[in-house]
């Protein structure tokens, strides 16, 4: 005997062209409801034997169609099951079904566990103390869309350094378009006593640098950009070329959805090949499940998140617990 596979997104269809093709020599051995991907549209694959027709045959070809009928019947049951349990879960956790398909979280009573591993073996937090620098002072270059905060941002991890870890650190930014940019830069400095920086042309940043020989770490507070204008964020870079050692650190808002996170981040990455991130405005936002889902998926370091205006205390530098237990998965 030999088989065949014959697909059709219509089960009829694909049983009139055997029919049409093959007549009373086919036999349907089985037939199968397929997806191409996980959420795509479903299509149906048959598996025909081609033999000698014959009476004991047309019958065998009756039953094993009503064999892989009910066979269809009951796995269209079984996905319509996993689909509504998806959506449910979905909904009740703010994670994509992707996500809880990667997860194995469905179907399973166990879901939160399963959750909390999936997340645990995927996220990473790390302080910026830990980072290895080769050289001295150590420039830390914050990234981002406008208005997620990298200027306040930067103005806590240095008060958190000078407060907490008695580091000093100094301020260097290339924001000069922004309305009060340079000038909000300065009242930070100047209210915890550390240097601020100017640079208009990138021919300038080594020599910046020079003027800071107190500064463990120095914070480059960038142009807020579009990410999608990436001659924008190539003009950045050039300031950065400059430089013979920096890590980018990219800023995102708690509040955007992963969608657009991943956009921004992908924009950047091009350009600056990002390792370190940061979380802002985490108090703004209604959940952060789709930002959490975002830093797992793309293997992100995590420095911090914020949770505020206030310089430096809200500041947070958590671990995977803490994060698990602000998308309801707390132990």
């Amino acid at each position: 005997m030999e088989v065949i596979k014959v697909k059709d997104t219509d089960i009829q269809s694909a049983l009139d062209m055997v029919k049409r093709q093959y007549g009373s020599d086919a036999m349907i051995l089985e037939i199968r409801k397929k997806r191409k991907y996980v959420f795509g549209p479903t299509y149906y694959e048959l598996l025909i034997g081609i033999e000698q027709s014959s009476a004991k045959g047309n019958l065998d070809n009756l039953e094993a169609l009503e064999k892989a009928i009910k066979r269809l019947d009951a796995a269209v049951s079984a996905l319509a099951v996993k689909e509504d349990e998806l959506d449910a879960l979905s909904r009740q956790t703010g994670f994509s079904k992707e996500l809880l398909v990667k997860a194995r979280a469905v179907p399973t009573e166990d879901w939160k566990n399963t959750l909390r591993q999936y997340l645990s073996n995927k996220l990473e937090f790390v302080r910026l103390e830990s980072i290895k620098f080769q050289t001295f002072p150590k420039v830390v270059v914050l990234l981002g869309p406008t208005g997620v905060g990298k200027t306040t941002t930067a103005a806590k991890l240095a008060g958190y350094l000078l407060l907490e870890r008695n580091v000093s650190s100094g301020f260097v930014t290339i924001d000069t378009f922004r309305a009060g940019a340079v000038e909000q830069t300065k009242l930070f400095g100047k209210a915890m006593n550390l240097p601020v920086e100017v640079v208009r042309r990138p021919h300038q940043m080594q020599k910046v640098l020079a003027k800071l020989p107190d500064a463990h770490y120095v914070f480059v507070d960038t142009i807020g950009r579009n990410p999608k204008e990436i001659g924008k964020l190539t003009e950045i870079k050039m300031y950065l070329d400059e430089l013979e050692e920096w890590i980018p650190v990219l800023c995102l808002n708690a509040g955007l959805r992963k969608e657009e996170m991943q956009k921004a981040f992908e924009y950047f990455n091009k350009v600056f090949h990002i390792e370190y991130f940061i979380l802002t405005k985490v108090d703004e936002a209604e959940n952060i499940s789709s930002a959490v889902e975002f830093m797992a998926e793309n293997g992100l370091k995590t420095l911090a998140l914020t949770n505020g205006q206030n310089v430096p205390d809200d500041l947070l530098f958590p671990d995977i617990e803490n994060v698990l237990g602000m998308v309801g998965l707390s132990l």
